[in-house]
């Protein structure tokens, strides 16, 4: 806990189990944007996050998870499953103070540590992502037997053609739960104004969504989610994370953040 606190981690608030329902107590930066925060139990750190939000809207996520957010709803049974046992799970945070820049631009000091900080400490409750690069290009996978290359962004990952891909999840995506198809792919989707059923990997969950090829002048796809796509989206990523989308039919895809076993077909 010491390499966080010699950069300026400090305790804001700690989590309380009242009557089993899972609450928080921040005693300052509750109103804070682009913030670290980590949850510490016992001098350990359990989990490091980022959030754009104000710390105490995040925190409300893990109080009162969705449905699809898979995140919220894994870390919020892992601090209620410490404050059961009579452990103190304590919220410290980093504050951005807006001092650091790189000529005319700001650098979000959150954005800048999180991973490394991750990296380095590994804490129990933060699951760890391959992050795949050009210089990986192609990656092989022996658990599935495919080949991920990198610049098609497209390989047949089963026996029955089923299609997969990266989508860099933009600002507008995860404000507002949609995203666009990628130009080559858009083939592989239904008819304007159709149905398209999104399975949320991670989770048994499947969204109803809506396929609009007239969002886009060039009229590739964008596949509407609404607030559950949003709320999935929020929960889950950060901006300009990568998503996965495995197309299963013209009108169902399967979408997460892991490229891994649970991308076989329904």
């Amino acid at each position: 806990m010491n390499r966080i606190l010699e950069i300026g981690f400090r305790n804001v608030g700690r989590w309380e189990l009242v009557d089993g329902n899972l609450i928080y107590k921040l005693t300052s930066l509750m109103n804070n944007k682009n913030i670290l925060y980590a949850f510490i139990s016992d001098d350990q750190i359990k989990y490091i996050g980022k959030t754009t939000q104000p710390l105490k809207k995040r925190m409300y996520g893990y109080k009162n998870p969705g449905p699809t957010q898979s995140t919220n709803i894994r870390n919020n049974a892992n601090i209620k499953s410490l404050l059961s046992e009579g452990k103190q799970v304590d919220i410290f945070a980093l504050p951005d103070n807006g001092l650091l820049h790189y000529g005319a631009f700001h650098l979000n000091l959150a954005a800048g540590l999180e991973d490394n900080l991750i990296a380095k400490i590994q804490p129990e409750w933060n699951s760890v992502r391959s992050v795949i690069t050009a210089a990986d290009k192609p990656v092989e996978d022996n658990r599935k037997n495919l080949t991920i290359e990198v610049d098609s962004l497209l390989t047949v990952i089963n026996d029955d053609n089923s299609r997969v891909y990266e989508r860099t999840i933009a600002e507008t995506y995860y404000d507002q739960g949609f995203f666009n198809v990628s130009v080559g792919f858009e083939k592989y989707f239904g008819d304007d104004r159709s149905i398209i059923e999104i399975y949320l990997a991670e989770t048994d969950v499947v969204l109803y969504g809506l396929i609009d090829r007239t969002a886009n002048k060039n009229g590739t796809p964008r596949i509407r989610g609404a607030k559950g796509l949003k709320d999935w989206f929020q929960g889950n990523f950060k901006v300009l994370d990568t998503m996965y989308i495995v197309i299963l039919s013209k009108n169902s895809i399967k979408i997460g953040k892991f490229l891994d076993n649970s991308y076989s077909n329904k």
